[in-house]
């Protein structure tokens, strides 16, 4: 039986490079995009490491070229633009677009016919918050929001080509994501009451900072699961968070999921305990 081949985007750290390490480990023949492969971590040595900057078309391109067969595709890279939103620029507005999502649907399409050939599959990296609006992060959640319905509507058209396409939605476990989010780039006044959401949201951050976090390798693990099943169902959550907002969202009626939601993420925002 032939190598299968997979290529996995932003393995600098956190789950890609924890991906990259797994399928290795378990015979794939790995290809690890990273921005910048003159720091790529001692972990992907042998590895065939790539540039792969999402931002540059003619980079996607490049790093597509050469590659004929292809049995998976690992959409994972991304990061958070966050805090309130009147402090985006639009230049941060379009990057988020352009890195969460219009990169990785251009590598997808590219690699379509070496996916096509592979009768092979694509597993995008999506996240709790491709499901759920959190406040401060408006625009982190609408690109996971376009991911999702992208892969959706990839999976019904690709199907009869023999190429499925699934994702992975993490909850909150402890990567890479926070140290890389980049904060809006407006000034606030002092005594607006977004800069007093934001220090609520701060204060939130450092005490789940200040916890032990969850250690990623379940997402690592559900990834790899999906790349050697047979039939990959569409989504797979992984994680107590996103499991259970997922129940409370199919138990309760809309306008009392968003009222639950809306009152809690209001506590945490002006740094009140939880009752």
């Amino acid at each position: 039986m032939a190598e299968r081949s997979v290529l996995i985007t932003g393995c600098s750290s956190g789950i890609g490079l924890g991906l990259a390490r797994a399928f290795r480990a378990r015979g794939w023949s790995v290809i690890a995009g990273l921005r910048d492969p003159a720091r790529a971590p001692r972990e992907l040595a042998g590895t065939r490491v790539i540039p792969l900057d999402l931002e540059r078309e003619a980079q996607i391109a490049e790093a597509v070229s050469g590659i004929e067969r292809l049995d998976c595709l690992v959409n994972n890279a991304g990061y958070a633009l966050t805090g309130p939103f009147v402090t985006y620029a639009p230049e941060q507005m379009r990057r988020q677009f352009q890195v969460n999502v219009l990169g990785p649907a251009l590598l997808t399409q590219q690699l379509l016919p070496a996916l096509k050939r592979a009768r092979g599959r694509v597993i995008n990296v999506s996240s709790l918050a491709g499901e759920t609006g959190m406040p401060m992060n408006s625009m982190y959640c609408a690109s996971k929001h376009a991911i999702e319905g992208l892969s959706e509507a990839l999976r019904h058209e690709l199907w009869p080509h023999g190429v499925q396409v699934a994702m992975v939605e993490p909850g909150g476990f402890r990567t890479r994501l926070i140290d890389n989010m980049q904060w809006g780039a407006r000034p606030l006044p002092p005594e607006s009451l977004e800069a007093k959401q934001l220090a609520g949201y701060l204060a939130m951050q450092a005490r789940l900072l200040a916890r032990p976090g969850r250690n990623p390798a379940p997402v690592v693990e559900a990834v790899v699961w999906l790349a050697g099943k047979k039939t990959m169902p569409l989504r797979t959550r992984v994680g107590s968070d996103v499991r259970f907002l997922r129940a409370m969202r199919r138990c309760l009626p809309e306008g009392a999921a968003i009222a639950l939601l809306g009152a809690a993420f209001r506590r945490r925002m002006a740094n009140r305990p939880a009752p």
